[in-house]
């Protein structure tokens, strides 16, 4: 056999010939191996080198030297090395690396990214226009051991999509369960605003605003707390609610502007707010007001987004409903790898809860 034409060094090429016979089992355990000569005849290669090789594999366990009879497959052969999974992220990451989007949304794709890689996987970023077109997405996905989907990519193209794979697929970066067929790690809401309506009750606000983002989570959180404020018996006419006009992440004015327009009617009341965004927008508005927020009135907040990376004000001070955006991540990848490795046909929810965080502007 010529090895002389390949690119790797002749040593390393009569290594990988020899240790695939055997890891792949022609060369069975405690079988012996050509001498020296007779490698170096087959390989067209000098002594030298075919003893050069061999030793490589007493190195690497897999063949072992018996003075004066040879050398012999082990008979326990190391482990072959496992195959990394390889894992898709359907989801957005913005560079350079902005530190209010990272803490609201990136921290859980690149939390989850960092998380696989360093579980043994290889990771595969895809965008919106790759998971929507239908060839593409199944071109990649031919690749890929699993897929990690951002809910905020889900339409009927993509669910169309991603019904037509055979591999497993988690929806992450969800606040409430969706009927599809797919495993699902999403926030439960009820516990951290049971928490925060309990605390409500144990004060005598005049009225409690809440103030949300016209988008389905913004929808879905200013349902949630209204739900646990009704269940500890505040009543709804001392509730009012309020849309903000755009995504405060997007553009932070109209926050801005609507707290200058509230600001003489909150004293005594309590203001929740269904995103940290808004809540920080408008904490610009108060101050320049004067306003002294936990004492002249109270501000909730939903996100906590200070625990994440993002603290406007030098310090935390927002006391907010934490979003456990790491711990979602984390076991967004989790159970995906789970799925991965135990196939079942059943269908896993995974529910992460939710919790108050109390800082200076309410409850303290």
């Amino acid at each position: 056999m010529d090895l002389t034409t390949k690119r790797k060094n002749l040593t390393d090429n009569i290594r990988e010939v020899l240790a695939e016979k055997i890891l792949c089992g022609e060369l069975s355990p405690g079988k012996p191996l050509a001498s020296n000569a007779e490698l170096a005849r087959e390989f067209g290669v000098s002594l030298l080198t075919a003893d050069r090789a061999v030793r490589r594999l007493v190195s690497e366990g897999l063949v072992y030297r018996e003075q004066g009879r040879g050398t012999y497959v082990s008979r326990t052969l190391p482990e072959k090395p496992k195959k990394a999974l390889r894992i898709g992220i359907a989801d957005k990451l913005n560079f350079p690396i902005i530190p209010i989007r990272e803490a609201a949304l990136d921290i859980r794709p690149r939390t989850a990214m960092q998380y696989l890689k360093q579980s043994g996987c290889e990771v595969r970023i895809l965008d919106y226009e790759e998971v929507r077109d239908p060839q593409t997405f199944k071109r990649e996905a031919a690749e890929l051991d699993g897929i990690l989907f951002s809910s905020a990519y889900l339409d009927p193209k993509t669910e169309e999509n991603l019904l037509s794979l055979s591999i497993p697929v988690v929806i992450t970066l969800h606040e409430w369960v969706l009927d599809i067929p797919f495993h699902q790690t999403i926030a439960e809401h009820y516990p951290g605003m049971k928490q925060a309506a309990a605390e409500v009750a144990k004060r005598d606000f005049s009225e409690i605003i809440v103030i949300y983002e016209e988008h389905q989570n913004g929808h879905c959180r200013r349902d949630g707390f209204i739900r646990a404020l009704k269940a500890v018996g505040w009543e709804e006419k001392r509730i009012r609610v309020i849309p903000v006009e755009k995504w405060a992440i997007q553009n932070g004015v109209p926050s801005y502007r609507l707290a200058m327009k509230l600001s003489a009617e909150l004293p005594g009341k309590l203001l929740f707010s269904t995103s940290d965004v808004v809540s920080f927008a408008m904490m610009e508005a108060f101050r320049e007001k004067g306003l002294s927020v936990g004492t002249d009135f109270q501000l909730l907040s939903f996100d906590n987004l200070e625990d994440y990376g993002y603290a406007p004000f030098g310090k935390p001070v927002l006391t907010s409903i934490d979003l456990p955006k790491v711990r979602i991540a984390e076991r967004s990848a989790t159970l995906l790898l789970d799925k991965i490795r135990n196939r079942t046909d059943e269908t896993t929810i995974l529910r992460i809860p939710t919790s108050l965080i109390i800082r200076e502007t309410a409850f303290s």
